[in-house]
This record gives structure tokens, sequence and C-alpha cells, in this order.
């Protein structure tokens, strides 16, 4: 059987036989109920983002921000959730028009979000049909572990649930937890399980504390052993969707008809925001061609404190060199530390460092960086009187976007009064205002630019280009055409 045969076979996905390639779950804007709609209605699997679903858009196309009122960050928490709410509601009728009937319309949440939760069973209430089951086809679901209460929440509405793992540790804690100790329906609420590679896949990855971020593994060897777990588990027809490092489908075409991985698919991400359909700006769009390999780099300076994979822009480097102007300290002298930090706008006698460190602290200042601030690692990093109430303003302006934050210390449990109770880390960024940046296109330098690995390959495949060297931006329907060849 030839390859393009072999892509043209149906997987059966979420209650229904479709193509095996599904849209990526890019967050922010970066996918929404016209391009997830679009994929469904070529027999494919569509996904909305339910982070940041835009409740309208502008003249100019670009989506309507959201804007809040209240002073309190738990008041805006609150204003978050209600737009949230208001957004997936418009995406997912836009995506359920869109596709016709045809493929899988999938929504997207991260359980690390804010009130993912809450805003999960809102919405699934709001998009039910009349004639019964939902407008949704699926959840899938990613940053932190399904749940039981997700999926009962899923069984209740009548659509699946497909958990994103990427690792057969991470598989083996979600049956564990969750899969053996369902009753009856819950059995099959699994409508797929997407491997996610921690070290290709664009955005927030699953890497574990007993991997190392610089060794990566190769995926075949991992989604066999997950095929296993899933086997021994009676999980043979589910299928897995293959996240991350995906571009050209015939360097994939030993997985297929594999006994070893059973049925797969393939998420398709990055090639995703190269489409005409796709509403990142034509910055965005523009940079994706001139990325070169290694551009994409694994850190670990999301506030949510999981590693991530983002385009090493300007403020990507600046984050790093942020870090690197770090020392230990203590707030007392001591035979140890025992040189006081000393500068312009530094309090006096209230850091203490070591005779060791005090030669690079004074260089550090001396080149501008004259504000210390403690991290709660009992270090302290080195910024600009100018970054520094960048940061305060972030901090202060927090909506509570994600359920614990490390750069603003926003927790959403009111028995904690929605605080951490720990030292705010200035080391990691704003999530949220990195990523309304991006998806505006006005600073891309300074934007959160998630991506996956592969993204350098756009720049030499010649499907992107266009009479006289120019780049061409197909069409969904175009896209996924010539996926189906392989290419």
């Amino acid at each position: 059987m030839s390859l393009i045969e072999k892509l043209s076979k149906p997987v059966f996905i979420d209650g229904a036989w479709i193509r095996p390639l599904i849209q990526g779950g890019k967050g922010v804007g970066a996918t929404n109920g016209k391009t997830a709609g679009a994929w469904a209605a070529e027999n494919a699997g569509g996904t909305i983002a339910a982070i940041g679903a835009a409740v309208g858009y502008g003249e100019n196309g670009r989506e309507v921000p959201y804007s809040y009122e209240s002073k309190t960050r738990h008041g805006r928490f609150e204003e978050m959730l209600s737009m949230s709410v208001k957004g997936c509601q418009l995406q997912v009728e836009t995506a359920y028009k869109a596709s016709n009937g045809k493929g899988r319309v999938r929504i997207n949440f991260l359980k690390m979000a804010g009130g993912s939760m809450r805003i999960m069973r809102q919405v699934l209430e709001k998009t039910r049909l009349e004639s019964g089951g939902n407008k949704i086809h699926a959840v899938t679901m990613g940053a932190g572990l399904a749940s039981e209460e997700d999926a009962r929440i899923c069984a209740d509405e009548g659509v699946y649930l497909d958990p994103i793992i990427s690792s057969v540790m991470a598989l083996k804690v979600l049956l564990n937890r969750t899969y053996r100790n369902w009753a009856g329906r819950y059995q099959d609420v699994i409508g797929a399980v997407v491997y996610e590679d921690p070290w290709l896949a664009g955005g927030h990855n699953g890497i574990t504390s007993r991997e190392n971020p610089d060794e990566p593994q190769a995926p075949y060897e991992r989604v066999k052993a997950l095929r296993k777990i899933m086997n021994d588990n009676g999980m043979h027809e589910v299928a897995i969707i293959i996240a991350g490092g995906v571009w050209y489908l015939r360097d994939w075409q030993d997985w297929l008809d594999n006994q070893d991985v059973g049925p797969i698919a393939f998420q398709i991400g990055t090639r995703d925001l190269l489409t005409k359909e796709c509403p990142i700006s034509d910055e965005w769009k523009d940079l994706l061609f001139r990325m070169k390999e290694q551009d994409v780099v694994l850190n670990k300076f999301s506030p949510t404190g999981f590693y991530s994979s983002a385009y090493k822009n300007g403020m990507m480097v600046e984050l790093k060199e942020r870090s690197n102007r770090q020392v230990p300290f203590t707030q007392k002298l001591s035979n140890s530390m025992s040189a006081p930090v000393e500068g312009k706008g530094v309090p006096a006698n209230k850091y203490s460092i070591s005779l060791e460190d005090k030669e690079k602290v004074d260089r550090w200042i001396a080149q501008g960086f004259t504000i210390p601030l403690p991290t709660p690692d009992n270090t302290l990093i080195f910024v600009t009187n100018e970054k520094a109430r960048e940061i305060k303003s972030h901090k202060t302006e927090c909506v509570g976007c994600i359920s614990t934050c490390k750069l603003s210390t926003w927790c959403e449990d009111a028995d904690k009064k929605y605080s951490t109770g720990k030292t705010p880390d200035p080391r990691v960024h704003c999530i949220r205002k990195g990523l309304q940046e991006a998806i505006a296109g006005e600073n891309l330098d300074n934007s959160l630019i998630f991506s996956g690995h592969n993204a350098y390959k756009a720049a030499d495949d010649p499907f992107y280009r266009g009479e006289n060297g120019t780049a061409l931006i197909p069409t969904i329907k175009q896209l996924i055409e010539r996926l189906t060849t392989g290419d």
C-alpha cells in the first residue's frame, strides 16, 4: 500500500471515522472557530483553543482583546471567566456552522489555566444541541492531567475526552487516577490519547523530573511503550495522536499500519499557522519563514513552572540574561554573606551577598541593572529600573489566567485568599501579556512566540513558494490535500 493510500485511510477518533489529521490546539487567538471548522469540513479534526477565545473581531480582522474594569485580581478573574465562556461559545458556533456536519470539532482546555473546569462546564452546557448531543465532539486536556471530574463532565455532556500526555509515567498516573476508577460509561469517554513530544512540540511541554531537558529522546520507543500500556488496559482501538515534530508525513510512514504503535493520527500545529484562515498576524507568518534551525528554544520561563518551547527573540534572550544576573543573598550580614548590596535606589543594609559575588554585582549595577529583586530561591536578580516597573505592572494587572502564577503569586483558591503565599518570581514572564502582544503582531521581538521546533522547515518547503520567490500562504483545504501526499 502506498503512502498516499495509507494517509487516506480513516481513523476512528472521537466517535467518527476521519482523516488521520488533527489541527493543533494553539491558544490565545492562534486557533479559532473559523480554522477549526475548516479542518472539520475536510473530514479531519478541528481544534478550538478555549484559552483566550476571542469574543469578537475589529474592522481590521484582529480579535478584540479582553478588557477589565475591576480593581481587584479576583474581580478581574471573574471577568476573564465570563469573557472566556462568551468567546468559546462564539468560536464553537462558528466552527459548527463551518464544519457542515463533517469531521470532528474539538475544544482544547489547559488544566493549569485559571478556572478551566468552570469554563469547560459552562461552555459544554451552553453548546448542547436541542436534538441531543453537543456541537463539540471532544475536549482535549493538557498542561496538567485530566481528572475523574473532567471525565464525568464530558460524559454527562456527551462529548469525548482526549487527554494530552508526554510520557508513559503520565499515562500510568492518568490510568491509575481516573480510568480504572471510572464505572461503565466513563471507561468509554476517551476518544483518543494525544502524545505531545516534550522536546519537539511548541508551547508547554510535559518534561518530567526524571527526564533531562537537554537530552531529547526519540519518540518511537516512547510511543511504542505508550501503546503497550494502553493495550494492557483494553485500549487497543483507541488512537494515539502524534503531536510535536510533525512536518512532512512521509517522515512517519513507518509508523502507519505498525502493530507496535497501533492506530495513529498526526497533529499539525505550526503548519496550521501558515494558512489563509489562521488569525495570527501577517508579521507572525512572515517570521515563521525567517526562522532557522535552533531558533526555537526549550526554556523554563513560564509562570506555570512547566517547560515550554518558544522562538528565541529579544524577550527570551532578556529572560535568560535576567536569570544569569543572579546571586544568593541574605537579609542579615554573616561571615559568608558579609558584603552589602550598594547602589542608587537600593535600600541600605537590606541585602547581603558574598564577597565573591560583590564584584560582579557592582559591575551589573554600573551597567544600569540597578534594581535587585528577590526570588523564591533566596537569590537576587538585577534589572533596570524600566524592567522593574514592567515586572511590577504585570503583577499588579494579574487577571488569574493560570490557576497558580509564579510571577504574581495568584492562586484561584479562595481559602488561600487567592495567593500562593510565596515570594513573586521575577525570573518568569507574564504569559497573558506575552501571548496577547504576539497575536497583535505589533512587537514580535518582545512577544511570546510559542512554536514547534520544526518551524524552520517552512523556509525551504517548496509548498510555500509562489511566483517570483514570494511566499505562498495556502488555504486549510490546500494544506490538508498537501499533507495527504506525504509532503
